[in-house]
């Protein structure tokens, strides 16, 4: 009762109330989880099960965008028009990553990332369990995954939020949580599922890490604490000034609201209907520390680069090209260094690079044929690789595509 209703008629229905209605928020809409089940689409399960087809709905936004273009004030439906045709080119672009390379399914996409989070010790069972049930002690991780269990479905930063949680701040390899996200998931698209949780993994080698700050998400789109109160009801009678962070509230407080934080075998006995709610089983702050110089220790590496600008080659969206200079966009560099890469004749297309393989005159080498040890050789197809001095700051907004593990068309 809590889910979509699957079905070409419902299927219908959303995007007729999406396009005609709901759409003029999808821009502004789509990143809090209190406004996102109105401005969102809500069309993900219906793509995924194929219930609508994607050139029947990229057909219905042509048209209505064609409509709102003659109308002399649109108001915000021209944006969130664009946003959303340009999630759907996304959605297919990320499908074709893994038809391109099923391996992404079992393996990093670079392979440079391959031994991190696979270490004996690195998998911790508790911690697992509780992301997984939505018991972390930080009440917006909570709130996501306990909604994302009852409705199979949550907006885009929400589930980018979880799945970095998971990946940095409990170091939990991308593989082990698959499995639970691909069961909940009611949109469950393995062709964005899988590229999106290594995206986020930061095991690309070619997309901006993304660490979110759990707290201050919550507060920047859970201000007042609703969307919390209502999938974690034991926090409903905390003060908004405490509802981010529960676990400071001093014990005289914890009273006063009857609900407990930490050892459920400290609740006092004697106070009926307390609820208890568990104490952050990390810190933060600390533990994304440790995790971004573990990840950036493997980037700054030469072979690295390398390796990474193989997977550029192959992976990256030809819509986004290297600028004048050569160098690569600021979403597909290192958050440290800006790395530049000078092609021989550019990047090319995949009608090329086809061409070529069947000509027999293919140059581009694949993964394999990359030392991973020693004194890295330039790869086929590559001049020069240096590495300016300057920084370069990367916002994890940069990139206007779907950051969850799964699409973003919602």
């Amino acid at each position: 009762p809590d889910r979509q209703k699957g079905g070409e008629a419902a299927a219908s229905a959303a995007l007729s109330s999406f396009l005609s209605l709901r759409g003029a928020g999808y821009a502004s809409g789509i990143s809090s989880p209190n406004s996102s089940w109105r401005t969102g689409s809500r069309l993900s399960p219906y793509l995924t099960w194929g219930h609508v087809s994607l050139k029947t709905v990229l057909r219905a936004a042509k048209r209505r965008a064609e409509e709102i273009g003659r109308m002399p004030d649109a108001g915000p439906w021209p944006r969130s028009l664009a946003a959303f045709r340009s999630r759907l080119c996304w959605r297919t672009h990320f499908v074709q990553k893994l038809e391109s390379e099923p391996e992404m399914e079992t393996l990093d996409v670079c392979p440079a990332f391959r031994h991190l989070r696979r270490r004996p010790g690195d998998w911790n069972d508790s911690h697992y369990a509780a992301w997984s049930m939505g018991a972390t002690g930080y009440p917006y991780v909570d709130a996501c995954m306990r909604c994302l269990l009852k409705h199979g479905w949550l907006n885009f930063r929400a589930r980018a939020m979880l799945v970095s949680f998971a990946t940095f701040n409990l170091w939990l390899d991308w593989k082990g949580i698959a499995p639970h996200l691909a069961r909940v998931f009611l949109d469950y698209e393995p062709g964005i599922h899988y590229p999106q949780l290594q995206m986020q993994a930061g095991t690309t080698g070619i997309n901006a890490m993304r660490v979110y700050n759990v707290t201050k998400q919550g507060i920047d789109q859970d201000p007042r604490g609703l969307f919390i109160r209502k999938y974690v009801p034991e926090l409903r009678n905390v003060a908004s000034d405490h509802i981010h962070e529960p676990c400071k509230m001093s014990l005289a407080m914890q009273k006063k609201v009857s609900v407990f934080i930490g050892d459920v075998k400290k609740v006092p006995r004697d106070t009926e209907g307390a609820q208890w709610y568990p104490a952050p089983i990390v810190d933060a702050q600390k533990t994304a520390k440790i995790a971004k110089d573990r990840v950036n220790a493997v980037r700054k590496l030469d072979s690295t680069k390398i390796l990474a600008n193989q997977v550029y080659i192959k992976h990256g969206s030809r819509a986004i090209r290297t600028d004048s200079n050569g160098s690569k966009p600021k979403a597909l560099s290192s958050t440290a260094k800006r790395i530049r890469v000078d092609m021989i004749g550019g990047q090319r297309s995949i009608r090329q690079m086809f061409s070529a393989t069947s000509a027999g005159a293919c140059t581009d080498g694949g993964l394999d044929s990359v030392p991973t040890t020693g004194t890295p050789t330039p790869a086929p197809g590559v001049q020069s690789l240096t590495v300016p001095t300057q920084a370069v700051q990367v916002d994890v907004d940069v990139v206007a595509v779907s950051v969850g593990a799964a699409t973003e068309v919602y």
